[in-house]
This record gives structure tokens, sequence and C-alpha cells, in this order.
């Protein structure tokens, strides 16, 4: 199961910012892997979304909600010739300094078939586009530009299996060591600017 994970540093309340990451409609405006987005049950947390590359909608359901500290999406099953993947959303949020907020932007894809030889091509996939879309939501959320946003990302590798191997294995050591209580997390990296939102290899059949 490919995880990548990046790290976003936002000058608002996190009470603020994890209500927005709570409606699902909303990933459609900043998310690589949500094309569009619309709700079908709210108070269940049931929306339909078109991954990339599927020309057919599918089922997207809120199956984590614990404010303000965690929410999680998880998508359909979607099928190809060579087996099927089932991504998962995931976001992580704690106070940080100045009365701001730090999120966690992560994504699970669980595989299946000849799907789990091939990802490499899916972790290196999402590594690309993960941190331009904590860049986005960055600038979505503030109005901030460009390279305010790509100052307030740190860039996580990504592994494979349930969660990182080895406990901190794959993990920002300095989000490692916060988890640890070793204090906060220092200033994030610049990273590389964002680039055009991809297809996600595979999805042939709609």
């Amino acid at each position: 199961m490919p995880q990548v994970r990046v790290y976003v540093s936002i000058p608002l309340p996190v009470e603020e910012v994890f209500w927005r990451l709570a409606d699902g409609c909303g990933l459609a405006a900043w998310h690589s892997g949500v094309v569009s987005a619309r709700p079908v049950d709210t108070r269940e947390g049931e929306y339909r979304y078109r991954f990339p590359g599927r020309r057919r909608e599918c089922v997207l359901r809120r199956v984590v909600c614990e404010p303000p500290a965690r929410v999680s999406f998880e998508g359909q099953r979607m099928w190809t010739p060579l087996g099927w993947q089932e991504p998962r959303f995931d976001f992580r949020l704690w106070p940080w300094e100045g009365g701001g907020c730090r999120v966690e932007v992560g994504v699970r894809c669980a595989l299946g078939g000849a799907m789990v030889l091939l990802w490499p091509v899916v972790a290196c996939g999402w590594r690309r586009d993960l941190p331009a879309d904590a860049q986005a939501l960055y600038e979505r959320l503030t109005g901030a530009g460009e390279r305010e946003a790509e100052a307030a990302v740190t860039e996580v590798g990504s592994t494979a299996g349930g969660g990182p191997a080895g406990g901190d294995s794959g993990r920002d050591p300095a989000e490692a060591a916060w988890d640890r209580g070793a204090g906060p997390l220092p200033s994030a990296s610049p990273r590389t600017p964002r680039s055009a939102r991809r297809f996600r290899f595979p999805a042939p059949n709609g």
C-alpha cells in the first residue's frame, strides 16, 4: 500500500482549517486526487466524485471525523484490466505557533491484482503531486501567492505497506520528534514550483 505524506503550516485557527477540510466538495479545488465532487448525504459524509482519468463518478465517504484533529475520506474501489486501487485521503491537524496550525496531508492507496506490482509508479505519482496539492491548499485558504505557499510546505517520503515501516521510517524526522514530545517543528524548507495536475496511472475503464 503506497503511502505519501507532506506537511504544511497554515496561519489560520486549527478549527477553521479542519471544517474546511471536512467538506469533501472543497477537495476538488486543490487536491489532485479529486477532479470534481458533489454531496449525496452530507450528514453521513457521502459524496460522488471523479478520480483523475475516470469518466464515471465514484463514491467518496468521510470515514474519520474527529474535530479538530483528524478527518479522512475513502474512495470507492476502482477496477482496471490490471487490478484495482482504492485511495484514501487523510488529514491530521494540530495547533501551531502564532495561532496557526500544522496540517499533515496524506494519501494511502490500497492496491490489488497486478496493480500491486506497480506500487512504485503509484507512489511516484503521489510524491510528485502531493507537495503541489499542499501548496494549493495553502493558497486556497489564505489567498497567498505561490512563493509563500512553497515555503510553508515540508515534503515527506513515501512508504509501502499499511503504514510507515519501522515506526518512524518514511516520516519527517522533525514530525517524529514532535510526536515524541521533543518540541515544535522547525520552519519548513522551500519546495519546487507547483506542477499542473496530471493523470493518475492507470484508469482506462472509466
